[in-house]
């Protein structure tokens, strides 16, 4: 019996994302690598440890640097967000999203050309501009797979299909983490970029032989799961109708995924980018790429688990009708970030500089990242209930805004932090503004959100016309990219 071609989908797509996420965060932890802390210390009038010469790379950047080596990739990521979903809806997902993975694994390869170009002590314009340039590649690839998603995924696997999907982020942060630190030990940070970049061609190679952009332009799909599939799609046009502007403008359940998109990236992101740089900073034993690697992997670890067992049981509540959808949208991401907020205070509560618990910290941060799992059977499916034409579009405008914080709330973390990256009470201070932000995004997603489609789902014909998509979409994506709060 033959595979169905759905599955070999979901597959694909899952490893595709291993990729994606390993690519984009393996920076976030090969940088402890490159810059020379020796180097820091003494220009800064401080003691070096005379144990760190031997791990130091070349580098002589400060945590502004390093800053902006990290954060402005979601200058990139921010502003192309909303056209790679609408290209994914007109074009056609796979296409878009091989180019979009194709440009990103080009632009890895040339991370170490580019970080050299400005020299030891020089700023690293050339490895900014590669970073910014892969966050426009990488913009497109959560909205061009939730597109796709909305016309692959019946309502009864809706949940289960985007968790293994999307939960390849998770598996790509614990590669990205885990085997770039073992590399970059091993090799040298350099290699760290050259094999993963060129494993992801091999991922590209499958994805364009065996997947289609929807089940009718399949060439090897059965009859019997087609229907199964199109049945399963009732609010789903063959082809995605021009944009409603005004409607999604004006839509409640659409500023509930909007709120709730910019609220989940604040406490993911900060804790993506500033857990290497926290544990290494605050724990004697992590004193190597490899250590912090595998304790910033575990908790991703916990939350691709979680991702998978709560998608099948939230899709296993609405196929039994023990919950609707908006009301099982609605629980699982109350958890998704409620969860962490928990945590989060108990590392404010109990952590103190006398005492650090570093066994309660890391149980904490693997709970809080861990309870993110939740978010997939949340928020991040909700768009293909409430309009499953826009799907990629909607996806694409909520993670527009919802970068922002990819940027701002690793730069205001460093601004507290700044003088004294050890010094928990400054630490406690990130994590309650984090704790404030997850609960009122949980407040607002239980009274907003909905879980079927919106009437703007299918606006009737000729009342808007094709041609003004592409201008609309310019006109929202010009003022985001000359906004000042995309530089530091």
């Amino acid at each position: 019996m033959s595979i169905p071609v759905r599955y070999t989908f979901t597959v694909l797509a899952f490893i595709g994302f291993i990729f994606n996420y390993t690519l984009r965060i393996n920076m976030n932890l090969v940088i402890t690598s490159m810059v020379n802390q020796t180097a820091l210390d003494i220009r800064e009038g401080k003691v070096p440890d005379p144990g760190q010469a031997d791990k130091d790379g070349p580098f002589e950047w400060d945590s502004v640097l390093t800053g902006d080596v990290v954060g402005m990739f979601f200058a990139g990521y921010m502003v192309f967000q909303m056209p790679g979903g609408r290209m994914a809806e007109v074009y056609g997902g796979k296409r878009v999203l091989t180019a979009a993975m194709g440009g990103i694994s080009v632009l890895t390869l040339l991370i170490p050309v580019a970080a050299k170009a400005g020299g030891a002590q020089g700023y690293p314009y050339l490895l900014v501009i590669v970073r910014v340039l892969m966050g426009l590649c990488e913009a497109a690839t959560f909205p061009c797979i939730t597109s796709m998603l909305a016309r692959w995924a019946p309502e009864s696997e809706r949940a289960a299909m985007s968790t293994i999907i999307m939960s390849g982020s998770q598996a790509g942060t614990i590669v990205g983490f885990f085997v770039s630190g073992v590399l970059a030990d091993w090799l040298g940070w350099e290699y760290v970029f050259y094999i993963e970049a060129g494993a992801c061609f091999i991922w590209l190679a499958l994805w364009v032989w065996l997947v289609a952009d929807t089940p009718q332009t399949h060439p090897s799909i059965t009859k019997e799961e087609l229907d199964y599939i199109s049945a399963g799609l009732p609010a789903t046009a063959a082809s995605s109708p021009p944009i409603p502007w005004r409607a999604i403008w004006t839509s409640l359940p659409f500023w509930a995924i909007m709120v709730s998109n910019v609220g989940n990236n604040w406490g993911f992101h900060l804790l993506m980018t500033e857990l290497p740089q926290y544990l290494k900073k605050n724990f004697a034993d992590m004193d190597t790429s490899t250590a912090v690697g595998i304790w910033t992997a575990i908790p991703y670890g916990s939350m691709w688990i979680t991702a998978n067992i709560l998608g099948f049981f939230s899709d296993w509540l609405i196929r039994k009708k023990y919950l609707t959808t908006e009301w099982t949208r609605k629980v699982f991401n109350s958890l998704s970030h409620l969860g962490p907020a928990a945590a989060l205070l108990v590392i404010v509560l109990f952590v103190s500089n006398e005492d650090k618990k570093e066994t309660l910290t890391l149980v904490m941060f693997t709970l809080a990242v861990g309870c993110m799992g939740a978010l997939y059977s949340g928020f991040i499916t909700n768009p293909q209930d409430i309009a499953p034409n826009f799907a990629g579009t909607i996806l694409g405008l909520t993670n527009c805004i919802g970068s922002i914080p990819g940027f701002v709330a690793p730069a205001i973390a460093s601004a507290i932090v700044v003088g004294d990256d050890t010094d928990v009470t400054r630490w406690r201070t990130v994590w309650i503004i984090t704790i404030a932000i997850l609960c009122v995004e949980v407040v607002q997603f239980l009274v907003l959100a909905k879980g079927e489609p919106q009437p703007w789902n299918a606006p009737p014909e000729g009342k808007i016309q094709e041609g003004t998509d592409w201008v609309l979409v310019c006109a929202t994506i010009c003022p985001l990219m000359c906004s000042p709060n995309i530089t530091y």
